[in-house]
């Protein structure tokens, strides 16, 4: 590992010592990285929806480079997400979770955005999936070096039951999170995930029920087979 991505790596790690706050810290270590590993020449400050340019295969390609911290992706496991706007990709999405509980990072995904995700009906924006970017395979063996252990799915007619005292299924991502994620709005044990009730609330912002059956049944046929 290359000293100033240690030095970048070790801020990350004490910037969360002092506790979960909101910061930039976590995406400057990426770019880091992106620079000293893969030769990513920074683009000029108050650039938008582009980090980066690298030269590869005979031409310049602009990058974007997206970050997960650890205590995300063990919050959301492999139903941690990004978007992009799907009328200005990058020509490559670089995606990496950096570790805060020790200096360390993870290459989660460097290609073409377009190879992966799905764009969002009736709305130009591109929703990337951890479990778009690797297979379900890599993902548990990820998790499982996160400490985390990956629980079954269910099938579609048993999605709305606890699987255990802690844990439960969305009826949108098909994806177990601990309880704790289905408690809001003044109620416990809701359908959705804090984060498909978000994107369900966006849905029907944009184009009222009809646009929320329809990121409804778009969500469910990625699982629900």
């Amino acid at each position: 590992m290359s000293e100033r991505i240690a030095e970048a790596l070790d801020l990350v790690v004490r910037a969360f010592k002092l506790g979960e706050y909101d910061s930039n810290v976590i995406g400057m270590a990426a770019e880091v990285i992106a620079e000293v590993e893969f030769g990513m020449t920074k683009a000029p400050r108050g650039s938008r929806d582009v980090d980066g340019t690298w030269f590869v295969d005979g031409r310049e390609h602009k990058v974007q480079v997206k970050a997960w911290s650890e205590g995300r992706v063990k919050k959301y496991r492999r139903g941690t997400f990004l978007t992009l706007k799907e009328n200005s990709l990058p020509d490559v999405l670089l995606c990496m979770i950096v570790y805060c509980s020790k200096p360390g990072y993870e290459i989660i995904y460097n290609g073409p955005p377009t190879a992966v995700g799905k764009v969002e009906v009736n709305r130009p924006v591109r929703v990337i999936r951890f479990d778009h970017m690797k297979t379900a395979d890599e993902v548990a063996s990820i998790l499982q070096r996160l400490g985390l252990e990956e629980r079954p799915r269910a099938s579609r007619a048993k999605v709305t039951q606890i699987e255990s005292g802690s844990a439960k299924l969305c009826s949108i991502c098909g994806v177990s999170f601990p309880v704790e994620e289905f408690e809001y709005g003044g109620k416990q044990l809701n359908s959705y995930c804090t984060s498909c009730c978000r994107l369900h609330g966006q849905a029907y912002a944009r184009g009222g029920s009809e646009a929320t059956r329809q990121f409804r049944e778009g969500m469910r046929k990625n699982w629900s087979k």
